[in-house]
């Protein structure tokens, strides 16, 4: 499984990629590896450099609002791999979603964030992070388990009508529920120990049966459409596949953005799964391989 160019920060995966053949690896354009994203988005003023065709519009939820937004098309996109383009990991004919991310930034001197690379290209691959030490490896799917897997250790997932990760998890040992699992958010600052967010109406289901259930502490966020204030508690126990976390912290989304929708599930970060040091998404066989040894 050929390893990629990447950096990894706040629980986030960064990868630079070249677009439409331009050959400028010098420059390369640096897009999140983001598995809450069904359509990849690029940067309004990149996709305006690049004069990239507008081929419709569609309306986007995020946590903090709904826009209405163009789709671009983009001729051809292609990892690096010591800051030489992996030719067979190039997607051609990829749509993006443009979007304004001038306020984010990648970990690197003067490096904005370009991009959100989303299911429509990782759906085709075979993905693996690792965390100690940070380290991407992406490779076409041959048909047999990715190589240090174990068979009988892994999550089952699926790409919801929004082509969107999901896993199953359990609440409190009996509350089933499906959760987005969204490599694109940032690890929250100011919660210890692992955590997931919610929406409101779930977060109540809960608290009826334990009514000593609280908020300890508040947080704000930035999402698409803005910022979004966040209160946070914690619940006894979560479960998820062969994972099981006792006392998460709970961080409960308001009902705003797609949060609003009576459909709205929670989901979890990339931050729930780096004390397991690596997981390996195999889009082909609906899994989520895990180290032997539990988190």
């Amino acid at each position: 499984m050929p390893q990629v160019d990447s950096v990894q920060d706040l629980g986030q995966v960064f990868l630079p990629l070249i677009i439409n053949n331009n050959g400028n690896t010098a420059q390369p354009y640096y897009f999140i590896l983001d598995t809450g994203a069904g359509m990849s988005a690029i940067d309004q003023q990149i996709a305006d450099k690049l004069q990239l065709p507008t081929i419709g519009q569609t309306e986007l939820a995020g946590t903090a609002g709904v826009l209405q937004v163009p789709i671009k098309q983009m001729d051809a996109i292609t990892p690096l791999r010591r800051v030489q383009p992996v030719s067979q990991l190039t997607q051609h004919g990829l749509i993006a979603t443009v979007q304004d991310l001038s306020q984010f930034n990648v970990p690197m001197p003067n490096t904005p964030e370009a991009g959100l690379l989303g299911n429509d290209y990782l759906r085709h691959f075979v993905v693996e992070i690792e965390f100690v030490p940070p380290a991407l490896h992406i490779s076409r799917p041959y048909g047999y388990l990715p190589d240090g897997v174990n068979a009988n250790t892994y999550l089952d997932m699926w790409l919801d009508s929004n082509k969107i990760m999901r896993v199953h998890g359990k609440l409190d040992g009996w509350l089933e529920v499906e959760l987005r699992l969204d490599s694109g958010a940032a690890t929250l600052q100011g919660i210890y120990g692992p955590y997931l967010n919610l929406p409101l109406a779930v977060w109540k289901q809960l608290c009826e049966k334990r009514a000593e259930y609280n908020f300890y502490t508040q947080l704000s966020a930035g999402g698409m459409g803005g910022q979004v204030s966040l209160n946070v508690g914690r619940i006894a126990s979560l479960d998820i596949g062969p994972l099981h976390f006792e006392q998460p912290s709970v961080v409960v989304q308001p009902e705003q953005g797609i949060f609003a929708r009576p459909d709205a599930v929670g989901f979890i970060s990339l931050a729930l799964f780096e004390p397991g040091h690596w997981l390996t998404f195999d889009y082909a066989a609906g899994r989520i391989y895990l180290p032997p040894v539990a988190v």
